[in-house]
């Protein structure tokens, strides 16, 4: 709050906000004070769209090629991976951006075949809606030319008709059905290699947004074992990948810690990977994206989970796929006005889409983070007028829709809310390209979409700013955001975190 340098905080609470001088009555013999020495405080950051465990993946059990600038050293990272790890039966990775690289075209298996032929390989392209596997992974998993490609996904053929080893969207799960899934063990594992990273960027609450059951028993047993360390709202996922039959809708759960009160839907795929559902071509291509869902069973799993007080948060990048999830949500809107409906990402909607949506309650979740390190494949697939409406986040806010700020991470490598917010006001790459510069906002702005608009589309009130009634979650920043330039937004450093009161991180 503006104006004021003192908190009062009681157990986990923030009890009062104004002057030292005022709130020294507050203080008594047991009282812990903190000397903040004059550096910045403002609420934890709220990441509202961040598949946790992935990110914690990256760190432990997955090998991570987000680094490689051309499929040579893909190639070199996933051979000395097989050399010290031996006697992992499956190899899986992540990251490769075949727009960064000198072809730009994506791998397949002849090339995964190169450096390993005697084990399976998965490696996921950085959007996670595309993905290459060699030749022994399609041999374990029973796949040829013959194989049925599942509604909404893509199996790539070579010139003779046979598998390419590159599928898209719901056909991953052709290959991702055959390898040995993780233990809930493993993957509180992940959570928690993912938390010090967050910690660091000054996130204290996230929502993980593609949850299928065994992770989401491994979520309820770290809440009930008190190992979360941050606020999590979990969405659970319905339709697996490849699969018909919906995964069990869960039931509503809300704490201090742990939120359960919406279902996830995947309706199209990556802009950056040319999968998102568009009305026209991408630039220079016969290629229009991928719708996924099926209109009836798409409407009745989400009618069954707002009848149980779940709200809805649908994948929609593509101005195709954005229009048939609108008019999912306009039907459900006329029965269940007060329950949330997110569209995810909303990369390119039409001004008619954003009444709409103004309309009818419905809310999005947006990344101006992906315009940093995505921005070259958007320049490079999309056609002038889809690129100067592409993540239009100030057209959003002027129809008065309620928006947060998100990273998709891991599908960026850098998930500061700092970048997100550098992105979103100086619209650039990291090339330096500016996109759709009119599409800029303000500092202040893009920091409440990172908080307090968190909260609110996360259905979380207790936290999100720094007032009197709320949860003690804030940060200290070595420099104002507000003063400091918008290309040097990055240059702040978070000096410590704190959940509950307490300091759960602080830097070196």
């Amino acid at each position: 709050m503006k104006g004021c340098d003192a908190i009062a905080i009681e157990r986990n609470k923030i009890t009062a906000v104004g002057k030292f001088e005022e709130l020294k009555p507050l203080i008594h013999s047991n009282t812990k004070i903190i000397d903040a020495n004059g550096k910045i405080v403002m609420p934890g950051f709220n990441d509202t769209h961040i598949h946790i465990w992935k990110v914690g993946n990256l760190k432990t059990f997955m090998l991570d090629v987000r680094g490689a600038e051309s499929l040579d050293e893909m190639l070199s990272m996933l051979e000395a991976y097989n050399k010290q790890y031996p006697d992992v039966s499956w190899i899986t990775a992540r990251g490769f951006n075949e727009a960064a690289w000198k072809d730009g075209k994506l791998p397949t298996k002849d090339d995964l075949d190169k450096v390993i032929k005697d084990k399976p390989v998965y490696v996921i392209r950085t959007c996670a809606h595309i993905a290459v596997a060699n030749s022994k992974a399609l041999e374990v998993s029973g796949i040829t030319s013959k194989t049925v490609v599942p509604e909404g996904g893509e199996m790539q053929t070579n010139g003779n008709g046979q598998p390419n080893g590159i599928f898209a969207e719901t056909a991953l799960g052709l290959i991702t059905k055959n390898i040995p899934a993780y233990t809930k063990e493993e993957l509180k594992q992940m959570v928690k290699a993912a938390r010090g990273e967050m910690y660091s960027y000054g996130i204290t609450a996230a929502t993980d947004p593609a949850v299928d059951p065994l992770l989401l028993e491994a979520y309820y047993e770290m809440y009930a074992a008190n190992e979360l360390g941050f606020r999590l709202n979990a969405i659970p996922i319905l339709l697996p990948d490849g699969g018909e039959k919906p995964f069990p809708i869960p039931e509503k759960f809300t704490a201090d810690f742990f939120t359960v009160n919406a279902v996830k839907f995947f309706s199209d795929g990556g802009l950056s990977g040319k999968t998102s559902a568009l009305k026209r071509h991408y630039k220079n291509s016969d290629e229009k994206g991928i719708l996924r869902l099926k209109h009836a069973q798409y409407f009745d799993l989400c009618k069954s989970a707002m009848e149980k007080g779940l709200g809805a948060a649908t994948h929609a990048i593509g101005d195709a796929a954005i229009e048939f999830v609108i008019d999912i949500y306009k039907e459900l809107n006329k029965n269940f006005p007060s329950l949330m409906k997110r569209i995810e990402h909303l990369g390119l909607p039409e001004e008619k889409h954003l009444r709409e949506m103004a309309e009818n309650n419905i809310a999005t979740s947006m990344q101006t983070i992906f315009i940093s390190e995505l921005g070259k494949n958007f320049i490079k697939y999309l056609d002038e007028d889809y690129l100067n409406h592409c993540y239009p986040v100030k057209s959003v806010l002027q129809h008065g829709i309620l928006t947060a700020l998100s990273s998709d991470a891991p599908v960026v490598k850098n998930f500061n809310p700092l970048k997100g917010i550098e992105a979103a006001v100086t619209r650039k790459t990291n090339e330096r390209e500016i996109i759709a510069a009119q599409e800029s906002i303000s500092v202040e702005e893009a920091l409440k979409l990172y908080t307090y608009n968190s909260s609110v589309i996360s259905d979380t009130p207790k936290f999100g700013s720094i007032e009197k009634g709320k949860l003690a979650d804030f940060i200290l920043l070595d420099k104002n955001p507000l003063t400091t330039s918008p290309d040097e937004l990055t240059s702040i450093k978070v000096e410590k975190t704190f959940v509950d009161g307490e300091c759960v991180w602080e830097s070196n």
